[in-house]
């Protein structure tokens, strides 16, 4: 099931993304090959597989800010390689995802 360019730009107007000539295009191929492996995955025989789930966690912990010296507050920061005053600067997530090279 191939998308047309005009089904393309719809959806990105729908996420509220502004995409060049080159982005649509590049996003219509990629869509058509998830679209792709979805139809391949539809044809699998699943008959006789039984649906797995995973429970729900119903239990959650609730997130408490413990408190702790000056004197640790200290070391903890520190120690850690990247800060900004008191705050602690962390890799983007999608900046550089699994620690791979930006």
């Amino acid at each position: 099931m191939a998308l047309s360019r005009q089904e393309v730009k719809q959806m990105a107007d729908l996420a509220r993304l502004e995409l060049s000539e080159d982005e649509l295009a590049a996003a219509e191929q990629d869509l058509d090959k998830v679209l792709g492996y979805v139809e391949r995955l539809q044809k699998v025989d699943t008959q006789g597989v039984e649906p797995a789930a995973m429970p729900a966690r119903t239990e959650w912990r609730e997130d408490v800010a413990l408190p702790c010296d000056e004197a640790a507050r200290e070391i903890i920061i520190s120690n850690f390689p990247a800060r900004q005053g008191d705050l602690l600067k962390t890799p983007g997530v999608f900046e550089n995802p699994k620690g791979g090279k930006a």
